[in-house]
């Protein structure tokens, strides 16, 4: 399958895509890890989603287009924006305090949130990636 191929299929905003392919090494990195991803976690240590210094300005970068998706994952889910978010497990953290790392640029927390941001949009990249590519 080609990127294209793959955006047409996918319900995931095309912005987004390009900016996971980007991150990850391009489109052939990407196919690589896409598996891995999907049944790990993008926290086992893939290129482009390791560091902070890469993580958190890719999510300043699609901020917009990160939290459009989390919304209407959270709307499908029927739980509030910020306490989905909350619930990840890399962040286990109140509702009060990811609006806070989000909208606040001082807060304590933000770097861990971004982090968590910049993940969220790869893991689901690559879920989507992997059930388009299933027959």
């Amino acid at each position: 399958m080609k990127l294209n191929q793959f955006i047409s299929k996918s319900h995931i905003n095309a912005k987004i895509i390009r900016a996971v392919m980007r991150q990850s090494g391009g489109w052939d990195s990407f196919t690589e890890m896409a598996e891995d991803i999907t049944n790990h976690g993008v926290d086992g240590g893939f290129h482009g989603w390791i560091y902070h210094s890469d993580t958190v300005p890719f999510a300043k970068r699609n901020k917009a287009a990160i939290m459009e998706m989390a919304q209407q994952m959270a709307d499908d889910l029927g739980e509030p924006l910020y306490r989905m978010i909350g619930g990840f497990n890399c962040l286990k953290m109140g509702e009060g305090e990811v609006a806070e790392a989000i909208h606040n640029p001082r807060s304590d927390d933000r770097t861990q949130v971004f982090n968590a941001l910049a993940w969220f949009a790869a893991e689901e990249v690559a879920r989507s990636y992997c059930d388009s590519n299933r027959p």
